[in-house]
């Protein structure tokens, strides 16, 4: 019996801590604010989609640039090729209709095209770009808005002249044109026009609004809480202009999708990780390889698959004049990540690949390469190897006695006041070397306090300031910390503490895990004491047998603690907030 109606969600959870998912949310805001920054970028939306639900939506840079409109979440932004997904998506539901078969050829069901030279070019082949049809045609200025996407007749006559360059199966040869045509069976199929298609048979039953299948006529600009944001130029060939949104015409089945990253993302998790759209055989044939990417990933019938950093992905990119957009969802954890920039340079797939590798670390998993790095001898030396750190739960155990005393191995400590404590002398010695005051927030500067609100239940209170737990340091050291070089991100990620490079857009390729040792004098302020945190995974040119040390100083009427720098190989790193430029740079 055909299926007329969406499926049931499958019944079950995802293998990925919620906690996880939280740890990454909490540092997205910053971290995407600095890679804005240092990129030049305009804006971006990302969203997290987790087991059921929508558990962030971040919005950074703008709308608008020259106007000085601020991105939003709720602004909507184009997506692009992600409409090959949704266009895919449509002639599996009529398939499971029994309206359709994948073998049907256009010609069978576009009756204007029944002698033409796509005539025979079968579904599935448009679907997988195994049809040998151009990309976009000999003319395709639409790309540069110097003429409209084209209509039907248009798309028509391209088919009927010069759509044809290869013969089918030979090699993948990406087409909008074939995806084009697809639009026009289903129209014929079921009687609608394009939008009206696939959302009834696609958005409407899965019940997501903030997604739409081409430019509304009359849409609302950045001016609009919920309007469409501009689109903005690279800075090759000058300062940003924007980029008006304009109608794909007969291509929307290729290019015309627009959405919020909120928006997509929940989509996606509910058709491709939850079963809630098609039957299961049916999205098993959509991911199944039909051809191998440049990359290293997959196609298949209207998706892209890959694996990155451990995460098995299906989904789908995009690139509009108006910006760039990726869009990944890991079936088995139950998992999506979408990205969205409002500019065409916007390295939105580069982000994604960063939000999974937080998530990879957050989910337990060592970096990438880091036990290449720690294995016996690596890179030709006569270290034996040495093991991945314990959580931070299970530092505890090595650090203290039963007793609860330091057990003799350097690292179980106690921390109390000292002559110089409470007084603030610490940052101000820190300062002295010109590496001390404030950054711009605009900028992207983190607070130097990226664990604000997990330390909220300790602000304000005298601690303890007897054995401190090595999460509880964890709590301590967790934030942004600037040097002349740049910027230094501690965060606890799943019950571990680790080192990533702020600038980076996929700081878990470079991260190095923490583990909590001993407390020493401050080599630089003998006055001072330390924590030392060991790293695991540094290739031999930073920190590999130099532990990072952590300055903790007793601050206030209160006795609290905070971290007011770092020591790195010699080096101060300062709270971002506190941050300034060596006086020597400054007036050279």
């Amino acid at each position: 019996m055909p299926l007329t109606s969406p499926r049931p969600s499958a019944d079950r959870s995802s293998p990925l801590p919620r906690g996880a998912v939280e740890d990454v949310v909490s540092m997205l805001p910053e971290w995407l604010e600095t890679v804005r920054h240092l990129r030049h970028q305009a804006g971006f939306q990302v969203a997290i989609w987790h087991d059921g639900e929508l558990v962030t939506e971040v919005a950074v840079g703008a709308a608008d640039e020259p106007a000085g409109i601020p991105l939003t979440t709720r602004h909507r932004l184009r997506i692009a090729s992600h409409s090959k997904m949704f266009t895919a998506l449509t002639i599996m539901r009529l398939r499971e209709q029994g309206r359709l078969r994948l073998d049907d050829t256009v010609g069978d069901h576009v009756a204007e095209l029944s002698d033409s030279p796509v005539a025979d070019r079968t579904l599935r082949d448009l679907l997988s770009h195994s049809a040998g049809l151009t990309r976009d045609s000999d003319d395709s200025r639409w790309w540069r808005l110097a003429t409209p996407f084209a209509d039907r007749e248009r798309l028509l006559q391209i088919s009927r002249i010069g759509a044809v360059i290869a013969e089918p199966g030979l090699h993948l040869q990406y087409s909008n044109i074939g995806y084009g045509l697809l639009g026009l069976v289903i129209e014929e199929i079921t009687g609608m026009t394009f939008a009206e298609a696939v959302t009834e048979l696609v958005l409407g039953p899965v019940g997501v609004e903030e997604i739409g299948p081409d430019l509304p006529v009359g849409a609302a600009g950045p001016e609009a809480a919920d309007g469409f944001a501009l689109g903005h130029t690279s800075l090759l060939h000058g300062p940003r202009r924007v980029v008006e949104q304009i109608s794909t015409g007969a291509l929307a089945a290729a290019t015309g999708f627009w959405a919020t990253a909120g928006g997509i993302a929940s989509v996606a998790g509910r058709v491709l990780t939850a079963d809630a759209l098609l039957e299961p055989r049916s999205l098993r044939e959509m991911r199944r390889r039909v051809w191998t990417l440049h990359d290293g990933g997959q196609y298949g019938l209207g998706l892209q698959e890959g694996r990155l950093h451990g995460f098995t992905v299906i989904g789908h990119s995009g690139g509009f004049p108006t910006g760039l957009s990726r869009t990944w969802a890991a079936p088995a954890e139950r998992l999506v990540v979408s990205v969205i920039g409002t500019s065409v340079d916007s390295p939105s797939s580069d982000i994604a690949l960063g939000v999974l590798g937080l998530l990879a670390l957050a989910a337990g998993r060592p970096a990438p390469q880091a036990q290449e790095w720690e294995r016996a001898g690596a890179q030709g030396g006569a270290s034996d190897g040495r093991p991945r750190p314990r959580t931070l739960a299970e530092q505890d155990e090595e650090r203290w006695d039963e007793t609860g005393e330091d057990a003799g191995s350097g690292a179980g400590w106690r921390v109390g006041p000292s002559e110089s404590a409470g007084t603030g002398a610490s940052t101000d010695a820190s300062k002295g070397e010109g590496e001390g005051a404030s950054a711009s927030a605009g900028e992207g500067a983190g607070a130097g306090a990226g664990a604000d609100e997990r330390k909220g239940e300790h602000a304000g209170e005298s601690e303890d300031l007897g054995m401190l737990s090595a999460a509880r340091i964890a709590q301590l050291v967790e934030g942004t910390y600037d040097s002349l070089w740049g910027r230094t991100r501690l965060a606890a990620l799943g019950g571990r503490l680790f080192s990533l490079d702020e600038s980076l857009t996929d700081p878990a390729s470079a991260a190095l895990e923490l583990s909590v040792g001993g407390v020493r004098p401050d080599p630089i302020e003998p006055d001072l004491e330390v924590v030392e945190l060991a790293t695991w995974g540094d290739t031999g040119y930073g920190t590999w047998a130099e532990p990072i040390l952590a300055r903790l100083t007793v601050e206030g009427d209160e006795g609290s603690l905070r971290c007011t720098g770092l020591v790195v190989t010699g080096q101060v790193q300062i709270p971002s907030a506190e941050f300034v430029m060596p006086e020597r740079i400054l007036a050279p």
